[in-house]
């Protein structure tokens, strides 16, 4: 037996001893059902689960509505040219139809749809934490919203970029 497979094998063994709920999930600092959003004492969205997340704007502004963030990333979505979109800016309507609005997650809320009409015909990156100033376009403000909700990944993440970079310019540099 090789060592990669005797690996594969102790992994696979240790994982069928856990909880089904403890394997299910990719991480054990990051919530990913409506429950465990909620335990971990964020406002949950009774129309689809999505969890409000403050932003590092709406801390230093909390007089300023926030949406529900259903997707801590970008939705990446096929768009056709000059079709009218409408971007869900208030994160409540139903899953299968994110980034776009239902007409039904916006009502009786203080957020309306934002209308899109692309340019060109092609994959467009739409924000999916609904905090991004650049509405709808993706601007990394998702992954800074990550952040700010999961702080010991962020940090291990850092660090290891940091890390391997100047590792990498260290080996280019030196004589």
């Amino acid at each position: 037996m090789s060592l990669m497979r005797a690996v594969t094998k102790g992994r696979m063994l240790a994982i069928s001893r856990l909880p089904s709920a403890a394997a299910a999930r990719t991480s054990a600092f990051i919530p990913s059902t409506p429950d465990e959003w909620e335990a971990a004492g964020y406002e949950v969205s009774k129309k689809n689960g999505a969890p409000k997340i403050v932003s590092p704007w709406n801390k230093w502004f909390p007089y300023e509505p926030v949406p529900y963030s259903p997707k801590l990333g970008p939705y990446i979505t096929h768009v056709e040219k000059d079709h009218v979109y409408y971007w869900c800016s208030c994160g409540e309507s139903a899953h299968e139809s994110q980034p776009w609005c239902d007409q039904v997650g916006c009502k009786d809320t203080k957020f309306h749809p934002v209308v899109f009409i692309p340019t060109e015909s092609g994959k467009q990156w739409f924000c999916g934490s609904k905090h991004t100033p650049s509405r709808p376009i993706f601007n990394g403000t998702c992954w800074t919203v990550w952040m700010d909700v999961n702080t010991l990944p962020a940090a291990g993440l850092c660090f290891g970029i940091s890390f391997v970079t100047g590792v990498l310019t260290t080996w280019m540099v030196h004589p």
